[in-house]
């Protein structure tokens, strides 16, 4: 065999590990792909390494490893430092289907979904079916509401 088709079946055999790692995420093999990328590029640009293939690959995998393992986990680990609930909360929703007494489970509607929600205890009036209230909190999949958009805390 000659270097150019061992640098090529080196290629297909990083390809098909990040293919691989697309797939089934989080098992390593990105840094194999990677690694038997450049390797098959240091094949077929230095056919000396050839004898030493194996070690080249180990040694490109495990530098890819070391310099890329915290930037790629910090990118796939994420987070936000929002709420996910800002736009819930402060926002208007329309009592549906039947009214809403002071503590009690009731329906509304936001932005064209009909969600839980539960009128606070706070409040003295019954909401009636068409009545605007304010989402004032967030528990679980639950809006607490109140009738006034500005709430004394």
């Amino acid at each position: 065999m000659t270097y150019s088709i061992i640098a090529f079946l080196w290629m297909i055999l990083g390809f098909s590990f990040i293919i691989i790692e697309f797939f089934i995420t989080g098992i390593g093999l990105l840094f194999l792909g990677i690694g038997g990328l450049l390797n098959a590029i240091l094949i077929y640009n230095s056919p000396k390494v050839l004898a030493h293939q194996y070690t080249s690959f180990g040694l490109i995998t495990l530098l890819c490893f070391i310099f890329l393992w915290k930037p790629l986990k910090k990118y796939a680990h994420r987070t936000s430092n929002t709420n996910s609930d800002f736009n819930l909360v402060g926002s208007a929703v329309t009592v549906v289907n039947n009214e809403i007494s002071p503590g009690k489970l009731g329906t509304v509607r936001w932005s064209g979904t009909i969600m839980n929600a539960i009128l606070a205890e706070s409040e003295k009036e019954i909401a009636l079916v068409g009545d605007k209230l304010y989402v004032y909190e967030v528990q679980g999949n639950t809006l607490i509401c109140h009738k006034n958009s500005k709430i004394n805390s």
